[in-house]
Order: C-alpha cells, then structure tokens, then sequence
C-alpha cells in the first residue's frame, strides 16, 4: 500500500520500502526487553528476537532491497548493553548483512553501547541520515522542521490506534503520516513484540518533542494486523471525538 508515490508499507508489517533510494526502513525493535524484564521481576517469554527475524524473513522475500534503515532503538537497555542484549543485537544485524548490502542505524535514545557492537558488525551508526529528499530521524529529539527535504520518517513514538466499546478494547500498531508546513511526516510503527505503542487517538502526552509540537490532530493511520490485513483511518481528530 502506497502512502506517498513510491514510498510503500510492505504487505501489512512495520516497514517502509522507499523507491526513489531502494531501501527499507524499520524502527523500534528493542531487542533483550524479555532479559530486562526478568531482573524486574516479570517474566516474559523470549520470543522477540524468533519474530523479528520471521517478520524481516517475510519482508526481504515480498520486496529486495540493497539496503536497511533502523530508525532507533534497536536495543532496549538504556545503561548499558547487557549480555542478551549484544547476543541479540548481534544475531540480529548478522541475519540483516546477508540480507542487505548496506546496514545503516540511526542512535536512538535506548541505543547506549550502541557503536560497540556497530563497529564489530560494520554497521554505520549517525544521530540522522538524509537522501533523496527523505530525512530519517529516531524522534525523541526536538529539530527545527525547516528542513530542505520534503520527507520526515521517524520512531519514538511507537504509534497504535485504540478501538473499543462498551465490551471489548483493541490496541492496534499503526503507521502515523501527515503533512506539516509542506513536509510529509511519517511515524514508523514500533516493529518490537512487546511495544505495543502509544494510543494517538486517546492520549494527552506525546511521547515525542517534534509531535508534541506540531500536533497530530489532522493526520492519518494505516493500522496493521500483521501479516493479515491494512486498515484505513481517518484524521486522529476524528477518530478521537468518536472515542
């Protein structure tokens, strides 16, 4: 499904295929949370890196691409990088060099450690990458929107859509895109297991800087049930009053 000409959700995953610079993009996956998890006391099975593999598996094979884009927070930790988390972290970024030509990161604000495993693995690591007019941000950072590119693809915000009734509640991972003083915006899903996101049409606090201040009220998503099925959503503006 196109969202821009030649800017495509793969099938119904968390994942951008650019044209116009042949490259995927995904974000959020914080590999090692199940181990973080645990030292706090909840056990969680550890299935999160097995998925993000098969959902990448699935990717690859519906659209090739000599190149990947992580926009952040490939790792869950924020103060160091444990032991699971390099493990992972490391398989992971093996499973995407056979995969891909070129491997490029963009440092979130989980992503300490980060350029440790980075340099073993060849992988460029940089704050933001800007090509063909598409400037790629992790978004947990405040910047001045009076960009030169006319795109703006982003994480942080692990977006969902909330659906409910007086019954039954559903949370639903959703790609996040607008337009913003002629910029197009683009919020990635989180492609983690277990983040299940921030509910844009019921929330009062953002978790990002950059849409805290330009609102989201007049943008659409695109929700995702992974591997099944898209759906379609209006402006958050209405979707909210309708909540």
């Amino acid at each position: 499904m196109e969202l821009y000409e030649g800017v495509e959700i793969i099938e119904s995953y968390p994942a951008l295929y650019i044209e116009q610079i042949d490259t995927i993009v995904i974000s959020d996956l914080h590999l090692g949370y199940e181990s973080i998890a645990a030292e706090g006391g909840i056990m969680l099975p550890k299935v999160q890196l097995e998925d993000a593999i098969r959902k990448m598996q699935k990717i690859v094979k519906s659209k090739e691409s000599r190149r990947i884009i992580i926009c952040g927070d490939v790792k869950h930790e924020f103060s160091e990088t444990t032991y699971h988390e390099f493990r992972e972290v490391s398989y992971f970024i093996d499973f995407l060099h056979e995969a891909f030509e070129e491997v490029l990161l963009i440092k979130g604000n989980h992503d300490t450690f980060i350029n440790r495993v980075a340099r073993r693995k060849g992988v460029k690591v940089c704050d933001r990458y800007s090509e063909g007019g598409f400037l790629f941000i992790h978004g947990d950072k405040d910047i001045d929107l009076n960009i030169k590119e006319k795109f703006l693809i982003m994480g942080h915000e692990h977006p969902s859509i909330v659906l409910y009734d007086s019954i039954n509640r559903e949370k639903v991972k959703c790609f996040l895109y607008g337009e913003y003083k002629g910029k197009n915006i683009i919020v990635m899903p989180a492609f983690s297991y277990f983040a299940l996101g921030s509910d844009i049409n019921t929330t009062t606090e953002l978790l990002s800087p950059i849409l805290r201040k330009i609102g989201v009220g007049s943008f659409k998503a695109i929700g995702l049930i992974e591997g099944e099925s898209l759906l379609s959503f209006p402006e958050i503006d209405r979707i909210s009053n309708l909540s």
